[in-house]
């Protein structure tokens, strides 16, 4: 029986497998597609460079030449103008550089897997794992299909990173919808982009508010000529385009004056492609022999870019779990008790804070703008609060809501939505 099975190639799955191998651990990763392969998620936040420096993959960024990500603006309905935020405002501990990566996913997750595999991991590539073995309540290992012939994997601990496919939470109907998010993304590649028109905010991350329930478009830079673009909203306003996917794209791209003069002589190079149920969470994180991690235990909409972060560092506590269930000998759900707890916080902090911006989206700017909590908020962008205790700028945004919503004629009440924050 091997040491460990983790279920999916992408950033969790290969970061896991970096981490377990540089402890001395066996593991071995099933990937059901061929790497490359395309995918969405292309800005990376400021904490995760720190993971990358665990597991040496920092050259590996730098020799692929990924754009450098120095900070984000954002963009209003109203009227041309940015908010931007530089990371090098709030240098973290451990990290010495002031800037992070925008990547092309099919190179960033191929490069990430190799990496894992040259530490010693075990990759097989076009591996379906068609589910997940059980002895009762717990996991002991996997099925996979090899050249058409199904093969039984046992394993003391299985992994689920399969992302959105959410393998074992599928299987054991862990998957719970959001009951609050239901959204929609188009996104694709262009060329010909005016990125900014301050040059101090080109190689940054836009979001760009849009004149739609819980609307925003995103700008990220792939290469010098190369950008993505997409656009979230509520699954019930692109419906209402009854397929004129065209005709939706400019409606969206026009509600907002800096981004029509962005794309304004933008050129599409590939096809649009969609995502839907973006966000959801599993009941629970880990069980008897089994621990879910990344997109396959939670996923929050990613307006602040924290899909990577919170696959990254869910690999990364994962890891420390498994290290000392392993050497315990106990591998009970008990034994990842802390793990889960830990992630369940970390991700609730990135969920309180989606909410309270789509609550007021005029306070987000204002918070930006005031000294007493830009830092604040610089530090949740940056991905690097998993104590709910340490959000405190939370507690701040709440008492504004509370006031504008209290205040008979405050200038931002018509500017509240329907978002529910308790």
């Amino acid at each position: 029986m091997g040491d460990v099975v983790i279920i999916g190639g992408g950033p969790a799955g290969s970061i896991l497998g970096a981490y377990l191998s540089k402890a001395g651990i066996d593991n071995v990763i099933f990937e059901k597609a061929m790497h490359p392969r395309p995918h969405v998620g292309e800005s990376m936040v400021t904490a995760t460079t720190r993971i990358f420096e665990d597991i040496d993959f920092l050259p590996v960024m730098e020799e692929e030449r990924f754009p450098h990500k120095y900070g984000a603006s954002w963009h209003g309905t109203d009227a041309p103008g940015e908010y931007a935020i530089w990371f090098k405002e709030f240098p973290q501990e451990g990290i010495n550089q002031d800037y992070t990566y925008h990547v092309d996913r099919s190179r960033f997750d191929l490069r990430l897997l190799q990496h894992a595999q040259s530490l010693g991991s075990k990759v097989y590539q076009g591996v379906d794992v068609r589910e997940v073995l059980m002895d009762g309540d717990r996991a002991v290992g996997v099925k996979v299909s090899l050249a058409g012939v199904e093969v039984d994997v046992p394993a003391k601990i299985v992994v689920d990173a399969s992302g959105r496919n959410a393998i074992l939470g599928s299987q054991l109907r862990l998957r719970q919808k959001d009951p609050i998010f239901n959204q929609f993304a188009v996104h694709g590649w262009f060329e010909d982009v005016d990125r900014s028109a301050n040059p101090d905010t080109w190689d940054f991350i836009h979001i760009y508010f849009l004149n739609a329930k819980r609307g925003w478009g995103w700008q990220i830079p792939i290469t010098d000529t190369i950008t993505s673009i997409g656009v979230v909203v509520e699954k019930e306003v692109f419906q209402q385009s009854r397929g004129r996917l065209e005709e939706y794209w400019q409606d969206m791209v026009g509600s907002s004056p800096d981004f029509a003069r962005a794309m304004a002589k933008a050129t599409l190079i590939n096809d649009f492609k969609t995502e839907a149920d973006y966000s959801y969470s599993m009941s629970q994180f880990a069980g008897d022999g089994y621990v879910l991690i990344g997109d396959a235990a939670r996923f929050v909409d990613p307006i602040f870019s924290s899909g990577v972060s919170v696959a990254a560092h869910s690999a990364k506590f994962a890891s420390e779990a498994i290290i000392k269930a392993l050497e315990s000998g106990d591998r009970t759900r008990a034994a990842f008790e802390s793990y889960e707890s830990k992630l369940k916080e970390g991700v609730g902090v990135w969920y309180e804070f989606i909410k309270l911006y789509y609550k007021l989206l005029h306070m987000f700017t204002y918070f930006i703008d005031k000294e007493e909590y830009r830092i604040q908020v610089l530090r949740l962008l940056q991905g690097d609060v998993y104590d709910r205790s340490e959000a405190t700028a939370l507690d701040a945004m709440r008492e504004v809501i509370e006031t504008v919503e209290s205040t008979p004629g405050h200038l931002w009440k018509k500017y509240l939505s329907d978002m529910p924050i308790d």
